[in-house]
């Protein structure tokens, strides 16, 4: 998804000018982030964090994909707090 972003902040700047595309507020989705970890005893780190928002990200512009990685990168854990 990093790949996408220039890409997409060029065409969307060519399409509307002088429009700045404002961050997504996750407030909301972070405490619920934190509170299934708390229910699977985990810890809520900001690189868990940073995994489920990668994996949220691109489950919402994707039809399908792999969470692929190295062992003990969190990519059960993260998967298993986004479907908690």
């Amino acid at each position: 998804l990093s790949p996408d972003v220039p890409l997409f902040n060029g065409i969307t700047s060519d399409l509307f000018p002088g429009v700045s595309v404002p961050e997504p507020d996750r407030d909301n989705m972070k405490r619920a982030f934190e509170d299934v970890c708390k229910d699977m005893r985990i810890q809520a780190v900001d690189y868990l964090w940073g995994k489920v928002v990668q994996i949220y990200d691109m489950m919402v512009v994707r039809h399908g994909f792999m969470v692929v990685g190295m062992p003990f990168a969190g990519k059960s854990s993260a998967l298993n707090s986004l479907a908690g």
